[in-house]
């Protein structure tokens, strides 16, 4: 790694963790965005519709096969995406990793869904993510844009503090409640969470749940008040239609922007439960849900069951 690219990585991580103004630092004050009140997700666990499982496990390695797999499983991408509906995918491209580094989601099964999204007849299909450090490296290392702009969706950062990007919501949380949440996914039809299970230096582990702090532009409050129960109170606020995760390759080590220690699962899981989802990568990393603290809150709000195998997973 370059000196400069290091000093940038540096000083960005930092203002990641005070909340300072490179990362989202700013409140909607700053740029004159009243806030506009969002109804907080009801307490209600996510459910399985009827003859669908509302969990499947894929084993494998090769991308389009794991997405096309684990689609038919949970009942065909039909269930998810109809004819004329605009679709939102947030995935993991917060760190300028290329993709054999396993610390951001796979592109090529981020371009595999955007394909069966179109499939199905979606009006639109968006990927987006706030990354962290210099979003146009984070796009490009990555492959995320000409993955997906190769698939025929749009990709693109939401780096900027805008009514473009963002709007002013109450999230009704008792730590979490003005905030500046992601235009795209409140007004998406169908909202898709595609998280990678990695390594994660300040919460043990990243999966769905905590994948959700990047459609919220000042991050550093999360840091700065309770990270788990922020995290947790985000999760019951919005609610992803569908969570793949990318379970294929994760690092182990030196999370979230890594280089670190790879580990090959060789899995795909597809939930319509993100708390079960989590609750699941983190037994499958090796540790407990209740290792991860916002899983648990997260189930306590209402979000979804710990007891992931409750579900009866269907494994292909």
């Amino acid at each position: 790694m370059r000196r400069r690219e290091f000093i940038q990585w540096a000083t960005l991580g930092s203002l990641a963790v005070l909340g300072l103004p490179g990362c989202g630092g700013k409140s909607s004050a700053d740029v004159g965005i009243p806030p506009q009140r969002q109804p907080a997700a009801q307490p209600t666990a996510p459910v399985a519709s009827s003859g669908s499982p509302a969990m499947v496990v894929v084993n494998g390695a090769d991308p389009d096969e794991l997405i096309e797999r684990g689609l038919q499983a949970m009942g065909g991408i039909g269930r998810f995406v109809k004819s004329g509906q605009s679709v939102v995918i947030k995935p993991n491209f917060s760190v300028p990793r290329t993709p054999d580094q396993a610390a951001t989601t796979n592109p090529t099964m981020v371009a595999a869904l955007v394909k069966r999204c179109q499939a199905a007849g979606a009006k639109s299909v968006k990927v987006i993510d706030y990354p962290f450090t210099n979003a146009q490296m984070c796009l490009e290392n990555t492959g995320i844009r000409r993955a997906v702009e190769s698939a025929g969706g749009k990709v693109y950062a939401i780096n900027k503090l805008s009514t473009e990007f963002y709007t002013a919501s109450n999230a009704g949380g008792s730590v979490l409640q003005q905030l500046q949440y992601s235009r795209d996914v409140l007004e998406a039809d169908v909202f898709i969470s595609f998280p990678i299970l990695k390594h994660h230096n300040g919460t043990g582990l990243t999966m769905g749940l905590k994948n959700m702090m990047g459609l919220v532009w000042d991050r550093g409050f999360f840091h700065r008040t309770d990270l788990h129960q922020t995290i947790a109170e985000l999760a019951a606020f919005k609610r992803p239609n569908l969570v793949i995760m990318d379970a294929v390759r994760g690092i182990t080590t030196h999370g979230p922007m890594g280089p670190g220690t790879i580990r090959e699962y060789n899995q795909l899981i597809f939930s319509v439960d993100p708390v079960a989802a989590d609750a699941y990568g983190a037994e499958l990393f090796g540790m407990k849900a209740a290792d991860v603290p916002h899983i648990g809150i997260a189930a306590g709000l209402g979000v979804g069951t710990v007891n992931w195998k409750s579900l009866n997973p269907v494994r292909v």
